[in-house]
């Protein structure tokens, strides 16, 4: 099953496809973020923010390896499908379980770009997410169209990023936003999403 299928396989739903997924694990805890957090509080939001940038310098050679790898293992197909509905399900009970980091569990870093290539290097996130979830989205939409898969990650990447800023703002100006009511509900949304995806990933089984 295609993952595109609920979009009509438009262009138009593969860019939301990205811009959903960008959403959700932008806003997700993990150490990327704490690094974000660290950053914003010991400097400003702009630290945070040349953080939040550094993916696009780490990320690239992830997913060209994880698409490649994915293309090459039609075989497992059902197998990987399986693994990222599983993954999916874990992101989805974590955002619903978020616990939200206090500030004196946050660590103060220097070199704020510098430290968010090395954390996103080995930071496990980029690899279980583009290995078992993004690269069956861009194999797909290579598929549909040769120019799909860039439409896809700068769809994802675009609002990763600006989640990520945001957070990194609002830190800035309010350091008690991440204890916030506001914040746990946009945790509990993202958490319905990824589940949405779960099932999709879940169907493709079937």
């Amino acid at each position: 099953m295609d993952p595109f299928a609920f979009a009509d396989g438009s262009m138009l739903g593969i860019l939301l496809a990205g811009i959903a997924l960008g959403l959700m694990e932008g806003f997700l805890p993990g150490p990327l973020m704490m690094v974000v957090i660290s950053e914003t509080m010991k400097h400003d939001w702009k630290s945070g923010a040349k953080v939040s940038a550094s993916v696009l310098i780490t990320d690239g050679p992830i997913i060209l390896l994880m698409a490649l790898a994915w293309n090459s293992l039609n075989a497992y197909e059902n197998w990987l499908s399986a693994a990222a509905a599983i993954l999916l399900l874990w992101l989805s009970w974590k955002a619903f379980n978020t616990k939200v980091p206090t500030i004196s569990e946050t660590q103060e870093v220097e070199h704020s770009l510098r430290n968010g290539i090395m954390t996103n290097l080995v930071n496990p996130n980029p690899y279980r997410f583009w290995g078992l979830v993004g690269a069956p989205f861009l194999v797909a939409a290579w598929g549909l169209n040769p120019w799909a898969p860039a439409l896809f990650i700068i769809g994802f990447f675009s609002v990763f990023i600006v989640a990520k800023v945001f957070i990194a703002v609002t830190v800035h100006r309010s350091r008690g936003f991440l204890q916030s009511r506001g914040y746990l509900i946009v945790m509990r949304s993202c958490g319905i999403g990824l589940l949405l995806f779960a099932i999709g990933f879940g169907l493709r089984l079937t």
